[in-house]
């Protein structure tokens, strides 16, 4: 693995439109490592779960579980997993709520072609920054 390719985040999207996963698939590519695209909620916990990305990229909307569950769920089960929803709906209450259940940041589809990658390599960049500067139980 080159260096390059050990920067970039592992990044698993979950949406029920496949226009959506499409097009955020393709704006990641080149700078992040897309481990995998789902379309509904019971997927994306189990890619999470199996995966282990560094980000998982949630639609509050979907099939079988909602993004809210689907964090609660991710965050029991893979508390290294950085959770990010994208929604079309701008509700502060459910913002307030992913918040408080350990999301980092919650976008509006709309704004998210802009913002998803500036925002995927900040909570990259901090986690990472991180667990590096954790002390070394060996010593």
């Amino acid at each position: 693995m080159t260096s390059s390719q050990q920067c970039r985040p592992r990044v698993v999207l979950a949406d029920d439109h496949p226009s959506v996963l499409g097009a955020f698939g393709r704006m990641l590519n080149a700078s992040c490592e897309v481990v995998a695209s789902v379309s509904n909620g019971r997927e994306a916990v189990d890619a999470a779960c199996r995966l282990r990305p560094d980000v998982l990229v949630v639609d509050l909307m979907m099939p079988d579980l909602d993004g809210l569950e689907v964090c609660r769920r991710v965050r029991q089960a893979a508390p290294d997993t950085n959770l990010i929803i994208v929604t079309a709906f701008d509700d502060t209450d459910i913002q307030t709520i992913a918040v408080q259940n350990g999301v980092y940041a919650f976008l509006p589809k709309h704004s998210a072609a802009v913002m998803l990658e500036r925002v995927i390599h900040r909570v990259f960049a901090e986690t990472s920054a991180s667990r590096t500067s954790e002390p070394d139980d060996a010593t």
